[in-house]
């Protein structure tokens, strides 16, 4: 009986002594880059960048330099599903003809579209201990007025015998653009 007494000591011995050490945790510091919060809004593309520099302008440049790729590879990426997606409603005689007018059509419009991505967020952070200056930029493009435009390139292509459905395509392309969001 005194064995067992004393091991079912020494075992509470051992559990409280490991008890007692408390690993110390630091709380996590998260910080949110200026203007990462306007991402997600519906039937648009923003893209978020930032340029550093010693030179206030060239931090701007290399801000919209970085947003304005962004923009262009989530556009291609929308235009690319876009496309693939519309063209399983095709018959097999349509596809080809219908996917390589829509190709064309749609190459035209987004860099027309691009140049005009307009800004919806522009911050500057001043000279830091280095003398860097930070500029943060968020760029958006419309994803209801690149389909408008779409249109009126293909209406404006006459000469053409593809039959596109508007509606259809509007609504693919505004899915494509809200996926992941």
């Amino acid at each position: 009986m005194k064995k067992i007494a004393l091991m079912m000591l020494a075992a509470m011995l051992l559990v409280s002594c490991g008890a007692s050490k408390k690993v110390a945790t630091k709380p996590v510091a998260t910080y949110i880059q200026p203007g990462a919060d306007l991402l997600n809004a519906p039937n648009v593309l923003r893209a978020w960048a930032m340029g550093v520099s010693d030179s206030e302008m060239t931090a701007k440049k290399k801000a919209v330099v970085s947003a304005s790729s962004q923009l262009a590879q989530m556009l291609n990426s929308a235009v690319k599903t876009t496309i693939d997606d519309y063209c399983v409603s095709l018959s097999e005689g349509e596809v080809a003809k219908s996917k390589e007018y829509l190709s064309q059509k749609t190459n035209l419009v987004s860099e027309q579209v691009l140049t005009g991505a307009r800004p919806v967020f522009d911050q500057w952070e001043p000279k830091d201990e280095k003398g860097m200056y930070r500029n943060y930029v968020v760029l958006e493009l419309s994803g209801e007025e690149f389909i408008k435009k779409l249109f009126e390139a293909m209406n404006d292509a006459q000469a053409s015998n593809v039959k596109v459905d508007e509606k259809l395509l509007n609504e693919l392309f505004l899915k494509a653009v809200n996926a992941g969001k």
